[in-house]
């Protein structure tokens, strides 16, 4: 996860320094479309992968494969048949995201490759979990190294050496991210893999199970466009192409903090899963707390570098002249930065209530910090606090998830989560 959101500042880094703040804007207009995408496979991947994963631990290879196989042709149905839509209706798309005239343009022109090679990089994302869970945590982790690696010379190549604008931008993200695909499908070739491709028979019932236990990572991918979606209609309109590009600097370093709080979050799942279903409480808690440590120090570490140097980190985005936009995006992270202290305890404990098969636990957790709360605050809080009310939306956001999350907890330890289990 942390290669993949160094691929995208990477990629704003390029797009803002050779391109210009309107492709930067122009970019961060399309990522709902991007966020939307990866909700619906991310619940679905992440859902399906932990079932296998307690298939796994308790010996049920069989289910375990029937779910893979099953959630494998889920994700590629969906993939094409949102590609093709997404081509089909693209300007009302576009119209929809809230694009000026002036940046209609370069957002089609985006969304046309992105959407494009979206089947690719989905597969790959949805084999990725898979892989991780089935012993292969290496391969996993290497394809996404090497994706970001192969996107950061894809941008240089096509962005700086054969100046190709935006469209090199596009194809460097598609093409980094299909890779993935490539490298990890040998894995289900090998003996010493269990995972394996079964035929589509029996009951489908498992899919929407495995969905409804991955909807707290379908509600923080989607509400994260959903809310990046108002944030840029509410920028654009206060503050204009500045604003949004600004944003999009503040949103790509917020993006990198997730990313890695991600990362950690889901490498916790199948541990989680795993000693879930071997009834190890034990394990449960000591996985829990070195992710909750882990966390903690990153975001301090991210926290301290947004104070005391913010003007080197939005410089490495935009050029000296970019006066207005640097001026915008240094109050945004003046308000910003502690959201990062909150966001990772907030997304570490939802993926294990998710790992936990509690479900509505992890989504109340999910939906609280990425949607309702974000939601209630952007809408109201600019009214009575002009341009602070926005900046300070998803820090509080953040801040009211993490009491909930506290107080599940609390009632939720793993010693508890394993004695309710009932006894085979």
């Amino acid at each position: 996860m942390l290669a993949m959101s160094s691929a995208f500042v990477i990629d704003g880094i390029f797009v803002g320094n050779y391109i210009g703040t309107s492709a930067l804007a122009a970019i961060n207009l399309a990522m709902p479309v991007w966020s939307g995408l990866f909700a619906i496979i991310t619940m679905l991947a992440v859902g399906s992968c932990v079932m296998s994963g307690k298939y796994l631990g308790e010996g049920d290879y069989a289910s375990a494969n029937d779910i893979f196989s099953k959630s494998l042709a889920c994700a590629l149905f969906f993939s094409l048949v949102t590609a093709a839509l997404g081509l089909f209706f693209l300007d009302s798309l576009i119209a929809a995201l809230g694009t000026t005239a002036e940046l209609t343009d370069l957002v089609n022109t985006y969304l046309t490759i992105i959407l494009g090679f979206s089947p690719v990089f989905l597969l790959g994302f949805t084999l990725f979990y898979f892989v991780r869970v089935d012993n292969n945590p290496l391969l996993a982790s290497s394809s996404l190294i090497a994706s970001a690696v192969l996107n950061v010379i894809l941008d240089w190549i096509f962005i700086v050496e054969l100046d190709m604008g935006i469209e090199g931008a596009a194809y460097g993200t598609a093409i980094g991210h299909g890779s993935p695909l490539l490298t990890l499908l040998p894995h289900f070739f090998r003996k010493t893999r269990h995972l394996k491709l079964v035929p589509l028979t029996g009951s489908w019932s498992a899919i929407p199970r495995a969905m409804a236990n991955g909807f707290s990572e379908f509600v923080n991918e989607f509400s994260a466009g959903l809310t990046t979606l108002l944030l840029n209609w509410i920028m654009i309109t206060r503050l204009g192409v500045s604003g949004v590009a600004a944003f999009t600097i503040v949103n790509y370093l917020f993006f990198i903090g997730l990313m890695t709080f991600a990362g950690i979050g889901e490498s916790l799942q199948p541990l989680i899963s795993k000693n879930y279903g071997a009834r190890q409480p034990e394990k449960m808690t000591q996985f829990v707390i070195v992710a909750l440590f882990s966390i903690s120090l990153i975001a301090v570490v991210i926290c301290g570098l947004l104070i005391t140097i913010p003007d080197l980190l939005i410089g490495f985005f935009l050029q000296e002249n970019e006066t207005s936009t640097i001026d915008i995006a240094t109050r945004f992270i003046f308000f910003f930065w502690p959201a990062f202290i909150f966001s990772g305890l907030n997304i570490t404990l939802s993926e294990y209530f998710t790992a936990c098969h509690k479900p509505l636990h992890s989504a109340s957790i999910a939906v609280s910090r990425s949607l309702f709360l974000p939601l209630i605050f952007l809408i109201t809080l600019p009214i009575w606090l002009d341009e602070i009310g926005i900046y300070i939306s998803i820090p509080l956001a953040e801040l009211f998830a993490f009491l909930l999350a506290l107080a599940l907890i609390t009632k939720n330890k793993p010693k508890y989560i394993v004695e309710a289990l009932p006894h085979n």
